[in-house]
């Protein structure tokens, strides 16, 4: 079913689907983890919403935090990075599933898929919204700056966000 591949390359690639070229089925730890993700409540079904910092969970990149901004700008916390990714994001529909797309910046590495790329990529919107697992107003840590307050591990959430943190964690 096109769904199911869209969902499984979603993960695949990190929580970041290529709109083109969904590949084959990804590792059984993907699978599981898509399967994780797939089967939580829909806490978020706003998301994205511009002016608000999302902590994100799956297993296979740990916790992201990401402050949507106006006017499609955006900026990724990611694990391990010594800086803030700049990004930037739209929502569209991807034959005929809403979905969630963001770009990054030629050349941005992505090491649970080991590519780099420069173009947008989507997820669908439902999956992309259950992997949110908490948000805080504004520009919570200043990542519109460049700057990350500190390198975290994947495995590791700011403590100003309000979670089950024995439910969500490496």
């Amino acid at each position: 079913m096109l769904v199911r591949r869209v969902v499984r390359g979603a993960l695949g690639a990190g929580i970041i689907l290529t709109v083109v070229g969904c590949g084959g089925t990804p590792p059984t730890a993907v699978r599981t983890s898509v399967a994780e993700v797939e089967s939580r409540t829909n806490r978020f079904p706003a998301y994205p919403v511009a002016g608000t910092t999302y902590l994100s969970f799956n297993r296979a990149h740990g916790f992201q935090v990401n402050y949507i901004a106006p006017q499609g700008r955006a900026w990724l916390w990611y694990p391990g990075n010594d800086r803030a990714v700049p990004e930037e994001w739209k929502t569209d529909t991807v034959r005929g599933i809403p979905a969630v797309c963001f770009r990054h910046p030629p050349g941005s590495f992505n090491p649970v898929t080991r590519r780099r790329d420069g173009a947008y990529t989507c997820q669908p919107l439902d999956l992309s919204q259950k992997t949110i697992v908490s948000s805080l107003e504004g520009d919570a840590f200043g990542l519109s700056s460049g700057e990350i307050p500190y390198r975290r591990s994947r495995c590791a959430a700011p403590e100003e966000f309000e979670f089950d943190r024995a439910r969500f964690g490496c």
